[in-house]
């Protein structure tokens, strides 16, 4: 009987240790499948960034950066400065302010053991001088790697100000109002921002215009040629002096006919900008080889002069505020123009006036060479009573 107690109690008691041993295989294959979703999804994501920086690589070298829509072309530029600019301003401040935490953790120690004295530490003076020697060499490294984590900071920063801007741009054309307005940033800081853009290269064939504009590519605004018409209709080219003479008289003309249409002050400088742009027409015709030099002037300035005159005259005579705005507007850039033209027109006067320098002076020293310089007359008289 007691025997049969004894294991009847006993059961229980392995069942229940048996039982607490005894491994929950849901419990671990739900485990395994956490697990293994889990490197899925990661090794997924991976491969998809993968394929997807490859399939932008394969686009880049198939579509050209001058036939991508804008949207696309916008798309490229913030994640190149995603990937590159701001990765490396990224890496620049944590690489600065980690170490700049160590050793100036390491300098705040050297420090207090400094202060401690060799009696408080039980150490001999020759042994305690070893602390102030390491703050010394602590304390600059730190504040030199606390500037550079700050520069890290201030380059992030504008990079992320430049990549705001960038999502706001809904065209080619940015007015620095509208977008110191959305991104809620101060319109001084904004053109700052942009004229470093510029200047860096951040925004390629990028101009900042002094009228408050940005043109983020001015290759796009220049007009389009037309198509080629074909083989046995294709009229014989022309070169490039023979086109910028056609396209040159063209503008004039259109110059003389917007002449008094846009009020007095814009007819005076209407007047002064025709010739400025005559005078500069002219010169290139007569020396062929400064063609180069007016490009801007030719695909951009004088398209672009149109364009605001025909926005101008688009206006009729109404005189809400909106309108006069924009009639001063571009009366005041007209101004800009006309001195922007002289200074290119002088600009391409300084080589002729050194060739004609140059040539003067050669002309003096063969009139020295031959003996004519210091009395033209006197030399004839006497060459012709020799002759007798």
């Amino acid at each position: 009987m007691t025997n049969h107690t004894s294991e009847e109690k006993k059961g229980p008691q392995e069942g229940k240790f048996q039982g607490q041993q005894t491994p929950d295989w849901d419990e671990l294959v739900n485990g395994a499948v956490r697990v293994g979703t889990g490197l899925g999804s990661t090794v997924l994501s991976g491969l998809s960034e993968a394929l997807e920086w490859v399939g932008e690589r394969l686009e880049s070298a198939r579509t050209p950066e001058r036939e991508l829509p804008f949207a696309q072309w916008k798309r490229r530029l913030d994640r190149r400065l995603q990937n590159k600019q701001q990765s490396e301003a990224m890496a620049l401040a944590v690489t600065g302010w980690i170490f700049a935490g160590g050793f100036g953790i390491a300098a705040i120690v050297m420090w207090a053991l400094s202060a401690a004295g060799p009696e408080a530490l039980g150490i001999t003076r020759e042994q305690f001088l070893v602390f102030p020697i390491l703050m010394g060499c602590f304390t600059p490294l730190a504040v030199g790697f606390g500037i550079m984590g700050g520069v890290g900071v201030r380059k992030y920063r504008y990079v992320r100000r430049l990549r705001c801007y960038l999502r706001l741009a809904r065209n080619w054309v940015c007015d620095l109002t509208a977008l110191a307005r959305d991104s809620a940033v101060p319109q001084e800081r904004v053109q700052k921002d942009l004229a470093q853009a510029v200047a860096q290269g951040d925004f390629p064939d990028a101009v900042l215009e002094p009228d408050g504009k940005l043109y983020l590519d001015t290759g796009r605004l220049a007009p389009q040629p037309p198509e080629p018409a074909p083989q046995e209709e294709r009229a014989p080219e022309m070169d490039d002096a023979t086109v910028l003479q056609q396209e040159g008289a063209a503008f004039l003309d259109y110059l003389a006919r917007v002449d008094g249409k846009l009020g007095a002050d814009a007819a005076e400088e209407l007047v002064q900008m025709r010739k400025n742009c005559a005078a500069i027409l002219g010169f290139v015709h007569n020396h062929p080889e400064q063609l180069p030099r007016i490009r801007r002037f030719r695909e951009y300035y004088l398209p672009t002069t149109q364009k605001l005159l025909d926005t101008a005259q688009g206006l009729g005579d109404t005189d809400v505020q909106h309108a006069q705005e924009i009639r001063r507007d571009i009366t005041g850039i007209l101004h800009t123009l006309n001195l922007a033209y002289s200074k290119l027109y002088d600009t391409l006067l300084q080589d002729v006036s050194l060739d004609v320098s140059t040539e003067i002076d050669t002309l003096e020293t063969m009139l020295r060479q031959d003996g004519l310089t210091h009395d033209f007359e006197s030399d004839f008289k006497n060459g012709s009573s020799l002759s007798r």
